[in-house]
């Protein structure tokens, strides 16, 4: 917080290099400042609380199938492409990107720039994100390839949104420039000779997610953006008469460690409502956190929003909500990759078997290790009318000492097998 206000360190407390201390320029009184941090010291808990972690019953709706490779523990991607039945992964190790078949075969292995984070495919064109730095950095370095041509100069960028905003028959991307103290979330605009103009839409870091749905009631697709970091909010922008209008629907507390987020109607009013996880703990403040998990944030209509279910999980990495044992309502299935592999009971892949009326049932995978799993796809890989699910590995050794985990060392993917059918 004191580097965000330009406080410089004092005596109690400390943060920085000398030049990271040189540019700051502070926003109130050092005294005012010292008074503040003295009442986070006295007043703060020194712990938090941790959740009781129960026992789960084992889902046998998926088959685990685990597929190893010595140099690939660290996956950036994990995407299925359900024309040519191929999965690509990111090697974050090396960047570079894999294509792989059912089976496990390596069919290519492309050298990058940076790790790939996502990959699409569109009216016979490749669409490749690569970050440019994993680690927190506000270097320019990122990359989307679209095609031939390249979109370079992004900030750690970590999601992207195809769509022809402006009606003019070509696609034009919008872009999560995520980065660390500066960012932000903007639109390319297509110029139709193979460039793109860049229109900044909110110039703030943390953009981790960007999606289009209909949220109101109007005949319009909107654009959903969640944003992380500091900020911790989700936005929602009407775009008309070549202007964007935004407004924040949700804002949590600075570390809620937003991670992902999906648009399902959760409870049959027609309106779609927000599924966020949370459970980023790998930076400032790596302790189990018992307020990390999923939640269901209900639409009210008006863009207004009310939590309405709350399952606790350790270091939630990507959330999922599809309708997988094909009842009629949606599930929830979480990743997790800071959890608490100090408890026997933790599971780090759990499936929220939905009951109705949001009541769910949490559930442990059939043949799944507990493992640092990070990055999640899903698709009818075997084409049989049920959602199989893709996983991969992030098997680095940062965030709270509780996710540290040293068997499974060279698992790198996995393959859960929808059995519905």
């Amino acid at each position: 917080m004191g580097l965000k206000m330009g406080m410089s360190h004092g005596p109690i407390y400390s943060y920085g290099d000398g030049e990271t201390l040189e540019d700051l320029e502070p926003t109130m009184s050092q005294e005012d400042w010292d008074k503040i941090v003295h009442y986070y010291l006295n007043e703060s808990e020194s712990t938090i609380p941790k959740y009781l972690i129960k026992d789960q019953e084992k889902s046998t709706l998926f088959e685990a199938h685990l597929f190893s490779q010595d140099s690939l523990s660290v996956l950036s991607m994990t995407s299925y492409n359900d024309e040519n039945g191929n999965l690509f992964l990111g090697n974050a190790s090396t960047s570079e990107l894999l294509t792989v078949d059912a089976k496990g075969h390596i069919l290519s292995n492309e050298k990058l720039d940076s790790p790939p984070v996502k990959v699409a495919f569109k009216d016979s064109l490749d669409y490749v994100l690569t970050i440019g730095f994993m680690n927190p950095s506000d270097e320019a370095k990122g990359k989307l390839k679209i095609g031939n041509n390249i979109i370079d100069g992004l900030i750690r960028p970590v999601d992207f949104l195809i769509h022809d905003i402006n009606s003019d028959g070509y696609d034009d991307v919008f872009v999560c420039n995520y980065g660390n103290n500066i960012g932000d979330f903007s639109l390319y605009e297509n110029l139709k000779n193979g460039t793109y103009s860049k229109k900044i839409i909110h110039p703030l870091s943390g953009a981790i997610k960007v999606q289009m749905a209909n949220m109101d009631d109007d005949d319009k697709d909107e654009i959903v953006v969640l944003f992380a970091q500091e900020h911790e909010y989700i936005m929602i922008w009407d775009y008309g008469n070549n202007t964007f209008s935004g407004q924040k629907v949700v804002q949590f507390q600075p570390a809620f460690g937003s991670v992902d987020f999906q648009l399902r109607d959760m409870n049959g009013d027609g309106l779609k409502d927000i599924i966020i996880g949370n459970g980023d703990n790998s930076d400032l403040s790596t302790v189990l956190k018992n307020f990390h998990g999923v939640r269901v944030l209900l639409n009210r209509g008006n863009l207004g929003f009310t939590e309405d279910y709350f399952y606790p999980i350790h270091g939630v990495s990507k959330v999922v909500v599809e309708d997988f044992d094909l009842d009629g309502d949606n599930d929830i299935l979480t990743v997790s990759n800071f959890g608490d592999f100090t408890d026997p009971k933790f599971r780090s892949v759990q499936f929220l078997l939905n009951e109705e009326e949001l009541k769910f049932t949490p559930k442990s995978i059939n043949g799944l290790p507990d493992f640092r799993w990070q990055t999640i796809d899903v698709n009818d890989f075997d084409n049989d009318g049920d959602l199989d699910v893709f996983l991969g590995a992030f098997n680095l050794e940062i965030g709270p000492k509780q996710s540290s985990i040293s068997v499974n060392q060279n698992i790198s993917w996995a393959r859960l097998e929808n059995t519905l059918h």
